[in-house]
């Protein structure tokens, strides 16, 4: 037996700072010998042990700091679009969680490989490794597992994201649209949302005095216009309405002018925000069990739509109006079945994208690992930054392309998966190079 120095935490935990190797004396092959008889074995296990928790454990540090830098920008975006107060901010924090780590975790998991594989190549430690008669990818496989689980929980957290996130935020705006007019009010005597304006001359606790609102639609008959001498606002929250009491008043609409002394106008909570509870039918916001149903059901509608045009030009051409059949008319119909394609379509390329988003995990683990274990670079962000650019700039562009064009209809669903095979490919040539090299 000879004492050969390894570098390896694994092995200097295990053996007292030297892990042991025979030689490879008269032809024996290493890898013949039992593994517990020379230790082999035993360093394997505790190695791949140990390179999982050091995964586990840069990962841990780098999502906080990666979930708060995401948490900050949608938080940020959501104050200065819906001039929010801190209380409600503080209350939208829970709902953007989810899909701050839907995110983040892709990105994190990558560079915690590029973090440990690079300074274990640049430390020659997998040159040990392979001293000892064994594969790289002994190191390999903890991080495939993890980024497997990993990609599993992403799925996960986009369902979560997309439906209980999305409708958490809603609902948080919602209910705080008082206190947010209010506080807006009493700071700039103006509000403005891009759907609804108010103004006011004063304020005096919840009265407001010289008060206007406009609001704002596609035609002067869909918007208004309305002037106080005094009026307060209050929230119905269980019809989502805006109650806005007036007293000494006018109302505008289109050609319309009424004259009001005291009355409450009912105004949709929706249109105080710049939140529509349209984003709520669309496919990306329906959860991933609920998208069969949802797609049966726009099948149907989208079935018997078609069947309803057939009829009224059956009739049309039975009593001979040809002609109507070219009538303008029947444009808005059209468009209304081109509507309810494009939604059936969409519906089947929603779970295969979720999919394929989620398992972007594994795809940048099996490509990045082989990568920073060849640069032999110790500087990890070096090595992040080059792992980083070839997906960037391959697997962005390939996904955008399937969902594109699978939305339209004209590729099947799988196609969304083009971005997946490609790094997986990838990947799976050069782990398999590394492991018979």
């Amino acid at each position: 037996m000879v004492v050969v120095p390894c570098q390896h935490q694994a092995a200097i935990h295990a053996f007292g700072g030297r892990c042991y190797i025979p030689l490879a004396i008269d032809r024996i092959n290493v890898s013949s010998f039992h593994p517990p008889i020379l230790g082999i074995g035993l360093t394997m296990n505790l190695l791949t042990r140990y390179i999982f928790f050091e995964l586990v454990k840069v990962f841990l540090v780098t999502i906080i700091g990666m979930t708060t830098v995401m948490m900050l920008i949608g938080v940020v975006q959501e104050a200065i679009q819906q001039n929010l107060t801190p209380l409600t901010i503080v209350q939208l924090i829970p709902f953007l969680i989810p899909q701050a780590l839907f995110f983040a975790i892709p990105a994190t998991i990558l560079f915690a490989v590029c973090n440990i594989f690079a300074r274990m190549s640049a430390a020659n430690e997998i040159i040990a490794i392979k001293s000892m008669g064994q594969s790289p990818m002994v190191v390999v496989w903890p991080a495939i597992i993890l980024a497997f689980l990993l990609s599993l929980l992403t799925v996960i957290l986009n369902d979560i994201a997309v439906s209980w996130g999305r409708e958490g935020v809603y609902q948080v705006i919602l209910n705080s649209v008082e206190r947010t007019i209010y506080a807006v009010l009493s700071a700039d005597q103006k509000f403005n949302n891009g759907r609804m304006s108010i103004t006011v001359e004063s304020i005096v606790d919840k009265d407001l005095y010289g008060f206007t609102v406009e609001k704002f639609g596609e035609d002067s008959k869909k918007g208004f216009r309305l002037k106080a001498e005094q009026a307060r606002l209050s929230c119905d929250l269980r019809s989502s309405k805006l109650l806005i009491w007036i007293k000494n008043g006018t109302f505008e609409s289109g050609d319309k002018f009424i004259t009001i002394d005291e009355a409450t106008l009912p105004i949709e909570l929706s249109d105080a925000t710049r939140k529509s509870k349209k984003s709520d039918v669309s496919p990306s916001a329906i959860p991933l069990r609920q998208v069969p149903v949802a797609a049966q059901v726009s099948q149907s509608s989208l079935l018997q739509k078609r069947r309803d045009l057939a009829m009224a030009a059956s009739f049309q051409m039975l009593g001979g109006n040809l002609v109507g059949l070219t009538d303008p008319a029947w444009g808005p119909e059209f468009e209304s079945v081109r509507e309810l394609e494009m939604r059936q379509h969409r519906l089947a390329v929603e779970p295969w994208r979720r999919w394929a988003n989620g398992f972007s995990c594994l795809c940048f683990v099996i490509v990045g690992a082989p990568l920073a274990l060849r640069m032999q670079n110790s500087d990890f962000w070096v090595v992040f930054f080059l792992c980083f650019m070839p997906i960037l700039l391959a697997y962005y562009p390939l996904l955008m392309f399937g969902i594109s064009q699978t939305k339209t209809g004209h590729l099947p669903p799988i196609f969304v998966w083009t971005g997946n095979m490609v790094m997986f490919f990838v990947g799976w040539r050069m782990l398999r190079k590394m492991a018979l090299s």
